[in-house]
């Protein structure tokens, strides 16, 4: 089972102003603290929601319906993450009246409702109801249902409807009216649970609203699912015990002795047929693009094991033999096509087009009149579809490569095979037409991984002589040349590859400020890929050559990257003993990180739990929650934790223990006896931490609720802050928010306005209330009850024209707000657009670059926007110069007027301190015009 995380979303009260109020106590963070730490998979797939204070949670997505609230949610995830599958195990446990193992209660007959949306845009003229209908009488073949079947269970809200593939509906006019549509079904029917799936490309957050559809996305898969996905794939293949053992044995090696391949098996699709090489070949591949030509003849054989092959054999024309060559051709042509928003599924084309380019391939390869070529095209589809799975019906007449890496492997495959014929090249043409198109990134680097070393070292010539945009500054040329290398290539010229990698230590090693954080960040990033291949030696040689120009940390890190991991981690646990505080806890830090398979290092901080230095037992918390090491040993010395006389040291504990995901019964207890406890924080975090755990009992909602009235501040904001987190929406929750909208403490009260537009409980007493605020004393209010009533879909005339009298306030600062406040709920009038343009010449240049901001957020970026971002580079403030960088890459497209501006701007001041800052923001501009 994946596991899901909740999708993130921000709050418009701005966390300095919390951090102010609420004290500079580490142990109080604002919304959007992010603690860092990501809860370990208690089964093979992980969601996420939206949580308010950073980011989601994220648990087993076995446990989805038992941790939302929401009737009716979405789950996005990337081709091969498993949505389907998720699905199709949701409808299975239902059907096998197992419904506790998904969160529901055993006392209702529940009725699982599986459609894939694809089918239902295909009969656009009748409802939902009357296609359920249709569906189970025709396909699943059941002749005679009673009257009202579905329409019984429905209403009885007993149904789980599962609606999968959102995305697969490919035309963006029948997407929206499928949405609408299912809007329509599941309001008609609203008291049933519901899921709808989608990839994020082509999903538009305005499809579904979050605060009636929290949003989840399926997770890849970790290391341990990654072992977990191992150990069950050969225990139901193989029937001999020992023999399965020797298997699973094998292939977690082989992928502990892999890297780059390990990131590929993070993908439930990709590991798959991992596994099937694995099984089929008894070893795994090195090399990227062996792995894919093993994969891909892995699928195009493996059916054929069948005994019944031969007499299912669809071709008339084509032989075995034919197939991976038109595979090849196929794939190249597709690639040619286009790009798609998808990163890891495959560029669509319509079925008539691809029947009819088939044919002309099968026409052209087989001698055939085009008629039959056509009609064996048909046959080839359906082949490469159902018994393959290289191909994939991507909704209604669309089709794609079921994952992006076969049409890229197979792209590179066809100019591999032009080149053979004497014709070089054809290589260095695509090099020259495609270099810095991330289309074709994975795909030259693919073809270039096989070249002799001879054709290599001029390829690598030939990127590096290219005549490339901004490459003084950007250096995209060298960074492409050391991707190759990351390749493990081999190159005949050992000159050319020291002075490749000694350009890429070179820039690393420069200051920031004159090269750009951007671009010493991409060197530093480039060699660390060349770990495993024949070049990490002599990098990290290069990088220790340097000296003092780098970091003691930082070549640490770069050791550890580049084969001598050990070593660093046997220096690391020698710091624990170091005299000096500071050095230990980056020790204990630096093994978080380092020591996953470590069992020495995974001693060494349980030891550390019971050291005498309270920062030590904390450090120690987070490392162990790093790596995941959640072993009985690790659970008794948190929750002996729990018990420590320093509070700071029982609050991490609490927050591992969440993090960690131990659901034990004696976890439960211990967390459920804090809720009682005399300090308030720690009340705060145990209920916090039950949420996490899928524990959110009646005792966590009244524990909180009772500190909304508590004396201290803090303890008020952090509850209601807690409440919104947790998603509690009842009446009792929402009438103790109303009376604290009276509240002493300014702060308090716009907590509560944000929380109750984020609630989205539509009454018309919040309604009211919040109304009552747009005339209140407090600017700050008044925009924040504007915004929450935006929030509720309130966004009157009488909301309008509160907002609209504050554009001519007095206080600037004001008027700033109250323009983004009207851009939020729509009113993005001329109006706006003038107050913020006048603002754009104030003399505080906090509040240029605020508005230069919101300019760019309603798309005004015009040239008096790019003027006044471009002035602030070189403001005499560090930080100004910073933010001001930030907000112009914030502008992400390369037109026509900022680029120029931008160049010209970067050659005036080639020389200064601040050169660094205009680099970065054309990388920003540059590389984003390029995805």
């Amino acid at each position: 089972m994946p596991e899901v995380k909740e999708e993130a979303t921000t709050n418009p009260i701005i966390p300095d102003v919390r951090a102010k109020h609420l004290g500079d106590n580490s142990l109080i963070k604002p919304k959007g603290y992010n603690p860092n730490a990501d809860a370990p998979y208690v089964a093979n797939a992980t969601l996420m929601p939206s949580a308010g204070w950073g980011q989601g949670r994220k648990f087993s997505a076995e446990q989805l319906l038992n941790q939302t609230t929401a009737k009716k949610l979405v789950i996005l995830g990337d081709p091969g993450i498993g949505k389907t599958t998720l699905m199709s195990y949701f409808a299975v446990m239902l059907a096998r009246k197992q419904p506790e193992k998904l969160g529901l209660t055993a006392q209702v007959d529940w009725l699982p409702i599986l459609l894939r949306i694809r089918d239902l845009a295909r009969v656009p003229d009748i409802g939902i109801l009357d296609f359920i209908e249709q569906f189970a009488q025709k396909t699943l073949g059941i002749a005679t249902l009673p009257v009202g079947f579905f329409e019984h269970w429905l209403k009885e809200g007993k149904a789980l409807i599962l609606l999968d593939g959102l995305d697969e509906v490919a035309n963006p006019a029948k997407r929206e009216e499928i949405v609408d549509k299912i809007r329509c079904f599941l309001g008609q029917f609203q008291q049933n649970r519901a899921i709808i799936t989608s990839r994020p490309a082509g999903y538009r957050r305005d499809f579904f609203h979050t605060t009636e559809f929290p949003h989840y996305w399926l997770q890849k898969f970790d290391q341990e699912r990654i072992q977990l996905f191992i150990e069950q794939w050969y225990n139901s293949r193989i029937r001999d015990p020992k023999e399965a053992q020797r298997c699973k044995d094998s292939l977690k090696e082989a992928l502990e002795e892999r890297q780059r391949i390990q990131l590929l098996a993070q993908n439930p699709l990709l590991l798959t047929i991992i596994a099937l090489i694995h099984r089929y070949e008894a070893y795994l591949p090195r090399k990227r693009y062996k792995l894919y030509d093993r994969a891909v003849k892995t699928l195009l054989t493996n059916w054929e094991k069948r005994k019944d092959v031969d007499e299912h054999w669809q071709l008339e024309y084509l032989t075995r033999d034919d197939l991976e060559r038109l595979m090849q051709r196929l794939a190249y042509w597709i690639h040619c096509q286009g790009d798609t928003e998808d990163k890891e599924g495959g560029t669509l084309i319509e079925r008539d087009k691809l029947i009819s380019k088939l044919g002309k391939f099968i026409a052209k390869q087989k001698q055939l009149e085009l008629y039959q070529a056509k009609e064996e095209a048909k046959r080839f589809v359906q082949l490469v579809q159902n018994r393959a799975g290289l191909l994939n019906e991507q909704g209604q007449d669309y089709y794609a490569f079921v994952h992006k890496t076969f049409q890229e492997y197979l792209a590179a495959e066809e100019i591999r095979y032009l080149q053979e014929n004497n014709n070089f090249k054809k290589v260095l043409k695509h090099i020259q037409q495609y270099l810095h198109n991330p289309h074709w990134r994975e795909v030259l680097l693919l073809l270039i991984a096989q070249q002799k070393p001879k054709k290599a070292t001029k390829v690598l010539k030939a990127i590096l002589e290219r005549d490339t945009a901004y490459e003084p500054w950007l250096h995209r040329n060298l960074f492409f040349a050391g991707s190759c290398l990351a390749e493990d290539i081999e190159v005949a010229d050992e000159d050319l590859v020291k002075d490749i990698l000694q350009q890429l230590v070179a820039l690393e090693t420069s200051e920031d400020e004159l090269v750009g954080e951007s671009i010493c960040y991409q060197a530093m990033k480039t060699l660390c890929s060349l770990s495993e291949s024949r070049f990490e030696k002599q990098a990290l040689q290069l990088v220790k050559a340097v000296g003092d120009e780098v970091e003691e940390e930082q070549l640490w890190e770069y050791q550890a990257k580049l084969g001598e991991k050990e070593a660093v981690i046997e220096m690391r646990l020698e710091q624990l003993a170091d005299e000096n505080q500071q050095v230990r806890i980056s020790a204990v830090e630096a093994l978080g990180k380092l020591g996953k398979d470590s069992e020495e290092s995974h001693q060494a901080l349980l030891e550390l739990l019971t050291d005498n230095d309270k920062q030590m037992r904390i450090s120690a918390a987070k490392a162990l929650v790093k790596l995941g090491k959640d072993s009985e040993k690790v659970h008794q010395a948190l929750l002996g934790l729990l018990k420590d006389e320093n509070q700071p040291v029982r609050i991490e504990a609490v927050r591992a223990l969440a993090q960690l995901g131990k659901d034990s019964e004696e976890v439960h207890q211990a967390l459920l006896a804090l809720l009682t406890d005399n300090d308030k924080q720690m009340r705060i975090s145990a209920a916090k931490a039950l949420v996490k755990l899928g524990k959110d009992s009646e005792k966590v909602h009244q524990a909180l609720l009772g500190l909304l009235t508590d004396n201290d501040k803090p303890m008020r904001i952090l509850s209601v802050m807690a409440l919104g987190e947790l998603g509690k929406d009842s009446e009792e929750v929402y009438q103790a928010l109303l009376a604290l909208l009276t509240d002493e403490d300014e702060l308090v009260r716009m907590e509560v306005v944000v929380m109750l537009g984020e609630l989205g409980k539509d009454s018309e007493e919040v309604h009211q209330a919040l109304l009552a605020l747009l005339t209140d004393n407090d600017k700050q209010m008044r925009i924040l009850a504007a915004e929450a009533l935006g929030e509720l879909g309130k966004d009157s005339e009488e909301v309008h024209k509160a907002l609209l009298a504050l554009l001519t306030h007095d206080d600037q600062q004001m008027r700033l707000q109250a323009a983004e406040a009207l851009v939020k709920l729509g009113k993005d009038s001329e109006e706006v657009h003038k107050a913020l343009l006048a603002l754009l010449t104030h003399d505080d240049q906090q509040m240029r670059l605020q508005t230069a901001e919101a300019l760019v957020k309603l798309g005004k970026d015009s040239e008096e926007v790019h003027k006044a971002l471009l002035a602030l580079l070189t403001d005499k403030d560090t930080f100004m110069r910073f933010l001001a960088a930030s907000v112009l890459k914030q502008l992400v497209k390369n037109s026509g007027e900022i680029t120029p501006a931008l160049i010209q701007w970067i050659e005036q001041h080639q020389d200064s301190e601040y050169t660094g800052r205009g680099i970065n923001v054309l990388w920003n501009l540059v590389v984003q015009d390029e995805r």
